[in-house]
């Protein structure tokens, strides 16, 4: 297969404003000497982050486009900002390959959202990624589209998407509909894929393409020291209601994965920031260069391992269903015996009247079972004679 037939793709960047795991009190006077400040000479505050990052889309109109997304649950408000990536920009961008990269979930993870800024500043060709042909980096760029978002800060919430940050995002992963989603945290050095909420790997040729893609980024990159496999297999504890698996096995996203960039296991258990963060100029370089030659990989490679699943078929011609297209086209486009359209309300109210129905029909059944256990009774009682007078 010839590479223009893949002739661009999407990287959807979805940045979550990263707010510090430590108060501002032990940021800049620490009362304890083995908690980590943060360095305000390597990381940017969340909202100069934001302000960064608004100005490198504004510098480069034709490459970036910038959306902040709102939802609110109780008087809770969350803004999610939503940076769009796409080269040769087309009016039909659902024939290309599309990514979808979440970063800076967790606010202590601040490292994510600094990696986030670094490819970005590399899609921009602003900054350029050490040893990599720059000819070789444009034939990538022509083939994507990046979509990358940014949740404020994490709740577990009350219910599945009772909160609405997860209420974004599986709104972006549904009208977005991406070949491939990364979710970036920190806390070790990992490459995971489904599931999750149990302790193994999806079956059939995904897996083994999703598998083949991690293996080749750990052994390139990583010289092979990051866990990999599923995360509820790795990290000694299984997650159940992950956007991970539910992007997998709901969504139906074909490619999907939980990258860990960086972890400090010396670290004290209250030290926050280095447990998840590089704390020194020359480990922090490392890791958002080691871990954005990755994802240019993946950019790269991701095409061609679902190219290989779908037994050679361009990728962007193979219709992957989502819940939305599941609601459209079952729930709200059902139709009736009759051949009329029925909306969910109505459909409701018919599940309830063919209930109502069967608790009549048992009631009736009931009634005739009891009246004749009467009857039989009054038959089989014996007479008493009646006393002479």
């Amino acid at each position: 297969m010839q590479m223009d037939s893949l002739s661009s793709c999407w990287i959807f960047l979805a940045f979550l404003a990263c707010l510090p795991c430590l108060s501002p009190v032990d940021a800049r006077n620490p009362p304890n000497s083995s908690i980590t400040p943060i360095n305000r000479d390597l990381y940017h505050s969340s909202a100069d982050l934001m302000e960064e990052i608004e100005a490198l889309v504004h510098r480069h109109p034709n490459k970036f486009t910038m959306e902040t997304f709102e939802g609110e649950n109780k008087g809770y408000l969350a803004h999610v900002a939503v940076v769009t990536y796409c080269r040769n920009r087309q009016e039909n961008d659902k024939s290309k390959f599309r990514v979808l990269l979440s970063f800076g979930q967790h606010g202590r993870e601040l490292i994510t959202t600094e990696l986030a800024f670094r490819i970005l500043s590399i899609l921009s060709e602003e900054e350029f990624l050490p040893n990599m042909d720059r000819l070789s980096l444009n034939a990538t760029l022509d083939r994507l589209i990046i979509k990358d978002y940014d949740p404020y800060e994490e709740s577990p919430g009350r219910s599945a998407f009772s909160e609405p940050e997860s209420q974004i995002m599986r709104k972006l992963v549904l009208s977005f509909q991406p070949h491939l989603w990364v979710n970036v945290h920190s806390g070790m050095e990992a490459l995971f894929m489904p599931y999750d909420h149990k302790n193994s790997t999806p079956d059939g040729e995904l897996s083994m393409r999703m598998k083949a893609l991690i293996t080749q980024l750990n052994n390139l990159h990583f010289q092979g020291r990051c866990m990999t496999g599923s995360g509820g297999g790795s990290v000694g504890y299984l997650a159940h209601g992950t956007a991970t698996d539910y992007i997998y096995e709901v969504a139906k996203v074909p490619l999907v994965f939980t990258f860990e960039i960086y972890g400090d296991e010396s670290a004290a258990q209250k030290d926050c920031f280095k447990m998840f963060n590089p704390t020194d100029l020359t480990t922090f370089n490392r890791v958002l260069n080691d871990w954005s030659a990755a994802f240019f990989t993946i950019f790269k490679l991701g095409p061609w391992q679902l190219v290989k699943a779908n037994s050679g078929k361009d990728p962007t011609s193979v219709k992957w269903i989502s819940i939305d297209d599941y609601l459209d086209g079952y729930l709200m486009g059902r139709r009736s015996r009759y051949g009329k359209k029925m909306e969910v309300f109505d459909l409701g109210l018919q599940e309830i009247r063919s209930y109502f129905r069967l608790f009549m029909l048992s009631c009736v059944i009931l009634m005739f079972m009891f009246c004749t256990r009467i009857s039989k009774s009054k038959l089989q009682r014996p007479l008493v004679p009646t006393m002479p007078s």
